[in-house]
């Protein structure tokens, strides 16, 4: 995967900026898109069609079924035209059969109905995972969007149900056909419409039927293809929240402008090697090796420790020494008056902690109730090398920033309204940050707690937030004033949130 080749912007954008971007992909790539979708399906619906040529209707059942073989085509196209690739004939071709016959029974029958297929199959068949580090990485990526691919797969299949519904007038349509057919030749469309019964409307004629299920053929293909280009860039965007692919991007451009540089700055160490080296051979060997017995690391160092002499064990005085053989005599002789004092230890110490839990008792009473959550958890001071803490701020953030702008300071000003907004957002929301956060796990968080933290302002603040800190981009003046004016923490906010 080579990132300095890819044909779209990556960067880290919305959930719906990201199905923007997969669409503009397959507006791109239309027809190569299109075409591979129906290579993939042409072969086993032309054999299909064969056994069930008067079942209409149960082929376009299994036409659905199948759709997922056109699907990974189209995955195939859009992976290696983001790339730079461009795919050959013959590579599509050698891809057919793999995107039937690749974890058929997971894909075709276990996972069908799954409404995240079009991220997860990216993950299946770009990164080739299995098992359990499968799951584990689907459980990465649509961690951030899942709401949004499951809105766009359901809406393509309700808009290929509403291509079926235009088809409620084809009589008219077959009327119109039926005046461009030459006179004579129109026998089996009278027939199909004069067998048709108003009455009954599942009474199809199977030339009528026909009509349907191809043009409800041709909407499943084209909305699946829109499907599959949204989930595409759901994946490409996830990718690159988590990876920091526009960062890497960043810092290979920064290469590349610096190798002309290290070429430079290597080309005159060559030029400069020689000389130096015949400025070094014109003196002799011992006056080179006297100059370097010269340097500090040669010079010897005698360092002096006085070691104290050891005294003698001190001798246990006899009367001592005839204690202890007394002493242990009465203990030889009173073993059984031993074991009963160690017993009687013993049971004072049980009824000493026996007495203990009777006397306070009462604090292993549950008392029941609700616990603050507040005061039981810990709230960030330092976050991503930034203090957050209400002390270390302002008492009017936006103020002061807009201040530090005008001063020329901008990064100070972001970060300044970065900071406020991630200690609002501990104060007021209760947003369990924490110290080893990074800015993409902070507006996760800050999503999760609802619209008490204002999660649209401080997505905002973190985009503008990171291309002035990582990428070095100086956002508008307007963008900050804006950001500034929309501060949603005020006095009134903080209100209302308490």
């Amino acid at each position: 995967m080579q990132l300095d080749e890819v044909t779209a912007e990556i960067r880290p954008r919305s959930d719906w900026e990201a199905v923007d971007l997969g669409f503009a992909m397959i507006r791109r790539d239309f027809w190569r898109c299109f075409t591979g979708w129906w290579l993939a399906m042409l072969g086993p619906l032309l054999v299909a069609g064969w056994f069930l040529r008067h079942h209409p209707s149960l082929l376009l059942l299994l036409f659905w079924w199948w759709k997922p073989a056109g699907s990974r085509m189209v995955l195939f196209e859009l992976s290696r035209r983001l790339f730079g690739e461009k795919p050959a004939w013959k590579s599509v071709w050698r891809e057919i059969p793999r995107v039937w016959w690749r974890r058929f029974f997971y894909r075709f029958v276990w996972a069908r109905f799954s409404p995240w297929l079009p991220v997860t199959l990216a993950v299946e068949d770009l990164e080739g995972l299995r098992g359990k580090p499968y799951k584990q990485r689907c459980g990465q990526i649509v961690r951030r969007g899942d709401g949004v691919v499951m809105a766009v797969y359901f809406t393509a299949d309700a808009a290929a149900a509403w291509f079926g519904v235009a088809l409620l007038i084809l009589a008219k349509l077959l009327i119109l056909a039926k005046m461009l057919i030459p006179q004579g030749q129109e026998g089996p469309l009278d027939e199909a419409l004069a067998s048709m019964n108003a009455g009954n409307l599942l009474d199809i004629p199977p030339l009528i039927m026909w009509i349907i299920t191809i043009c409800l053929m041709i909407s499943i293909s084209l909305t699946d293809l829109f499907v599959i280009g949204a989930g595409f860039g759901l994946y490409i965007n996830n990718r690159t929240w988590i990876e920091g692919w526009d960062v890497e991007l960043a810092f290979r451009r920064l290469t590349q402008r610096l190798s002309k540089v290290a070429v430079m700055l290597l080309g005159l160490f060559l030029i400069t090697m020689p000389m130096t080296g015949m400025a070094q051979e014109s003196r002799s060997p011992q006056e080179v090796v006297m100059e370097v017995k010269k340097a500090p690391e040669f010079k010897v160092y005698t360092i002096k420790e006085r070691v104290p002499k050891e005294k003698p064990p001190a001798k246990t005085p006899e009367w001592l020494e005839g204690f202890f053989k007394a002493l242990a005599g009465m203990l030889g002789a009173g073993k059984v008056f031993g074991n009963v004092l160690i017993w009687s230890i013993v049971g004072l110490l049980l009824a000493l902690l026996g007495w203990l839990i009777w006397k306070f008792r009462h604090a292993f009473i549950y008392r029941g109730g609700p616990v603050d959550s507040h005061l039981s958890r810990t709230s960030a001071r330092v976050v991503m090398g930034m203090e957050v803490t209400p002390e270390s701020l302002p008492p009017d953030v936006p103020a002061a920033a807009w201040l530090l702008w005008l001063e020329g300071k901008h990064q100070e000003a972001l970060g300044l309204l970065y900071r406020g907004a991630i200690s609002k957002s501990i104060e007021l929301a209760r947003v369990e940050i924490q110290e080893s956060d990074t800015e993409g796990d902070c507006v996760r968080r800050v999503e999760t707690a609802g619209t008490k933290a204002y999660p649209e302002y401080f997505r905002s603040l973190t985009g503008t937030w990171i291309r002035q800190a990582y990428a070095g981009t100086v956002p508008a003046e307007m963008e900050v004033r804006s950001l500034c004016d929309q501060w949603p923490f005020s006095s009134k906010a903080e209100g209302r949130t308490a």
